[in-house]
């Protein structure tokens, strides 16, 4: 039997915070990830410790928008990984995908300067409203991320408008929550799962392919994969299920 290749997306796909699992309690759950205090930020429903380890009857990688080093305080397979949206592809020891690298590097070369529009873009803000930043791997600016300070993230759906003229063609605008993101077109989770695929393809074309994620923006490697799984609670499955008439 050849086993599955899952890639999956973490934060509220896998585990999430104790916020937002069952009744806001995390006795008996699964600490999944720390923040960088050591302090805990993730824990796993016992549904979803017993489909990481279903998923682990096979290969699994992780997809996320997590950078390197988060990803690393997250108790999960770490090679190969897929961290900050596609902008970092990790191996084994640790290190990263140097031909994965070079490829992004010289196609944000070809791109408008993510420092510059970083300040247009932020530089009006009033910083106790919001909190940003440009997410970066090795030394290469990847994408923009704004969060509010006074909410959930209801703020940010003006924001997003307001930022329309201010964004590049090509460049993706995706809210999920409290967290705005600008990426460059050359930035995606799919080019990088397409990259890893091939070669899974040109070794094992017979190996299944399982694509799972909770966000629309997951649609994009979801899309390349053979079979695709989400959870039902995730903005994903409600676009899905929204004017659905077989759900009534």
């Amino acid at each position: 039997m050849t086993a599955p290749v899952v890639f999956t997306d973490l934060d509220d796909t896998l585990f999430q915070t104790a916020r937002k699992c069952p009744d806001k309690k995390v006795d008996g759950l699964r600490l999944m990830s720390t923040l960088v205090d050591g302090s805990p930020s993730g824990y796993a429903t016992r549904r979803q410790e017993n489909l990481l380890n279903w998923f682990r009857a096979g290969k699994v990688i992780p997809v996320t928008a997590r950078s390197t080093e988060v990803m690393a305080r997250v108790d999960i397979e770490q090679a190969p990984a897929i961290c900050s949206n596609g902008g970092c592809i990790t191996l084994e020891g640790g290190v990263i995908d140097d031909e994965w690298h070079s490829h992004l590097q010289a196609s944000a070369a070809k791109e408008p300067s993510i420092f510059e529009i970083y300040a247009a873009m932020t530089g009006p803000l009033d910083e106790g409203q919001f909190r940003h930043w440009i997410v970066s791997e090795y030394g290469l600016p990847l994408y923009i991320v704004i969060k509010s300070n006074v909410d959930d993230g209801e703020i940010l759906e003006q924001l997003r408008d307001s930022h329309a003229s201010l964004t590049p063609a090509g460049w993706r605008r995706h809210k999920n929550g409290n967290n705005l993101a600008y990426m460059p077109s050359w930035l995606n989770k799919r080019h990088a799962v397409t990259y890893l695929i091939n070669k899974i393809r040109t070794t094992a074309p017979q190996t299944p392919i399982i694509g799972v994620g909770d966000s629309t923006s997951d649609v994009g490697f979801m899309d390349l994969c053979d079979f695709a799984m989400a959870p039902t609670n995730s903005q994903l499955w409600q676009a899905v299920r929204n004017d659905n008439d077989w759900t009534r």
